[in-house]
């Protein structure tokens, strides 16, 4: 008879132990996550017939470091921190003409059409006004890297005959 109450206590103890391992992992699991989220600026370069439309996209957390890194004091969302961080990018993001042997690099002009917020990202709008070249320019992007220099970028290149992924 003690024998067989030990077993039934230990028993007892055994599933409570287990109810509360359950309970522990269901409050972990219900705990929104907080995952490290990277640095990173995708950019897509599409040929949309006379032109080639450039889109930058970066987290708004990043947008709002820039915006206070050039000087802005204003909240993200006003015309003024948009229009700063778009003239971030275009410091920061050039096409470089082809290297041919011998001669320099000019950058190519592009024109900056504006910035929005779209959900939690910025979007700055470039073109580059131009008949499609036989070779793609070189791409130099410094984006973000002077204020999170372990910053990522992505780049997609589409045009007829091309269809190009890069990183930095």
């Amino acid at each position: 008879m003690v024998a067989r109450a030990r077993d039934v206590d230990s028993i007892a103890r055994t599933g409570a132990a287990l109810r509360c391992i359950v309970g522990v992992v269901l409050l972990l699991s219900a705990l929104p996550g907080f995952a490290h989220r990277g640095h990173a600026v995708w950019t897509d370069i599409v040929w949309a017939g006379e032109s080639f439309e450039i889109v930058h996209r970066m987290h708004l957390a990043d947008a709002i470091v820039v915006n206070r890194y050039m000087g802005g004091t204003e909240p993200i969302e006003e015309t003024r921190s948009l229009a700063r961080v778009a003239l971030y990018v275009e410091a920061r993001f050039e096409l470089l003409g082809v290297v041919k042997q011998g001669e320099s690099v000019a950058p190519i002009t592009l024109e900056t059409i504006g910035a929005e917020i779209e959900d939690d990202f910025l979007l700055i709008y470039q073109e580059w006004v131009t008949s499609l070249p036989a070779q793609f320019p070189l791409v130099d992007n410094f984006i973000l890297l002077d204020v999170e220099p372990e910053a990522q970028a992505f780049i997609k290149i589409k045009a007829p005959g091309l269809d190009e992924e890069r990183e930095r």
